[in-house]
């Protein structure tokens, strides 16, 4: 059930990216957007896909399923070779090589203990560190491209470790927890980012980075807030994986130059 939550997800998502970013591009006003079947389709994949992320992520260590979602960058960047005409280049294809490679050390891991842990405490802490670096790189890289791809990602990232805090409450938490509240802003704000990085970029670009701050945030925030195992296979799949969608995203300060 592992694989099937998680691929299915992760494909969902890659093919959610190619249809929106189609719909983007083909329109010049929010209006005509909400009318463009491109747009909705890719709109209702990425939802459906983002359930079963989210399914995933509450019965298993977030560090564990994230890696996974790396899947979604490698399989737009090939879409968008093959559907959007974006260039493909041997450092692309090296980078999806090493995804893949990473993914299958990965998958050995699927049958690991749950985490230990759950500190409230280490979670504001995390959240608090994640949102300065945040800051401070933004501050750096004034490129729209690079801070909506960078926003994307640590939205998208700390929504999943807010999220897992509140799934370990169980199938019902308290209806009235700041961690919701928390969580619904970041998903929306990231998802806003998103779009926006879509629309005045590349899907090539936005894309891997945002995906490479996305996983990087709930694989740390997994092991650091949640105690999940810290394995030697699962260290050398996410280093895989990390320099693979590195190598995927163009060099950022070289971008900013240009």
């Amino acid at each position: 059930m592992f694989f099937v939550l998680t691929l299915s997800s992760a494909v969902g998502l890659a093919f959610g990216n190619i249809l929106v970013s189609i719909g983007l591009r083909a329109v010049s006003s929010p209006k005509a957007l909400v009318k463009n079947k491109f747009w909705l389709a890719g709109i209702f994949l990425s939802v459906v896909a983002t359930l079963l992320y989210y399914a995933a992520m509450a019965e298993y260590n977030i560090s564990l399923v994230q890696p996974f979602m790396a899947l979604n960058p490698a399989l737009t960047a090939i879409l968008g070779w093959k559907i959007l005409n974006e260039k493909m280049t041997h450092r692309i294809a090296t980078a999806v090589i090493l995804i893949f490679c990473g993914l299958l050390i990965d998958g050995t891991q699927a049958g690991e203990p749950l985490g230990i842990s759950h500190s409230v405490e280490k979670l504001w802490t995390y959240s608090g560190a994640v949102l300065l670096l945040l800051f401070i790189s933004c501050f750096a890289f004034k490129r729209a491209e690079i801070v909506y791809a960078l926003c994307a990602g640590a939205g998208f990232g700390l929504s999943a470790v807010f999220y897992k805090s509140i799934s370990l409450e169980g199938l019902f938490p308290p209806p009235i927890d700041v961690r919701i509240f928390i969580f619904a802003v970041l998903y929306i704000a990231a998802f806003l980012c998103s779009q926006m990085g879509l629309r005045i970029g590349r899907a090539l670009f936005v894309i891997p980075l945002s995906a490479a701050v996305g996983l990087i945030i709930p694989a740390l925030g997994g092991i650091l807030v949640f105690g999940e195992p810290t394995t030697l296979p699962k260290i050398i799949a996410l280093c895989f994986i990390a320099i693979g969608i590195s190598i995927l995203s163009p060099t950022p300060w070289r971008q900013h130059a240009t």
